[in-house]
């Protein structure tokens, strides 16, 4: 079962992309799950690059945030040139970034779903963007896992077992289909 910030995610992600995402059942192109992907990557940018400017962290914490901001900045930066082109999204964020707990529980919410949907475009995926998908893959499972390491670390009272950052031994797949609705909330 879906917690409800991944489901309002997973809508919000969709719709980012799903602008050239069929409405019918059919499968997607290759453009366009490369586009949900890039409307996934400037969602992420976006909450980094507030979860940086507001300094919930300091130390260690805050490096990861501006190592992470860069990191998103990159895919964003490949999916526009795999691409060729920059749609201009807005969102309309949750008022989370002053408090450390409540910024942890949306940041594993998103990469969680990151981490599924990459997953689940890797079958439409070919060549060059499929390389560039499993690359990203990589590294929001990586900052999944930090995120959770860091919630364990504050003692957050919505974890649930196992109280581990390495918390699964597989990753679930998500559809572009799956995602459409998660995302209506974070859109103006």
């Amino acid at each position: 079962r879906m917690d409800a910030a991944r489901r309002r995610f997973l809508s919000l992600l969709a719709l980012g992309g799903v602008a050239t995402l069929p409405r019918a059942k059919g499968v997607p192109s290759q453009e366009d799950v490369l586009a949900l992907a890039l409307a996934a990557e400037e969602l992420a940018r976006e909450v980094y690059r507030r979860a940086v400017a507001a300094r919930p962290f300091r130390g260690p914490g805050a490096a990861y945030l501006e190592a992470a901001l860069a990191q998103e900045e990159e895919h964003a930066r490949r999916l526009r040139e795999a691409l060729g082109r920059q749609p201009a999204l807005r969102f309309r964020l949750p008022e989370v970034f002053q408090s450390p707990i409540l910024l942890l529980r949306l940041l594993e919410s998103l990469e969680e779903a990151f981490v599924g949907a990459y997953l689940g475009a890797l079958p439409l995926l070919e060549g060059e963007a499929l390389r560039l998908a499993g690359a990203i893959l990589g590294v929001e499972a990586g900052h999944r896992v930090l995120v959770r390491q860091a919630r364990l670390e504050l003692q957050d009272p919505l974890l649930r077992p196992p109280f581990v950052a390495n918390d699964r031994a597989l990753e679930q797949a998500l559809s572009p289909e799956g995602a459409r609705e998660a995302l209506k909330p974070y859109l103006p």
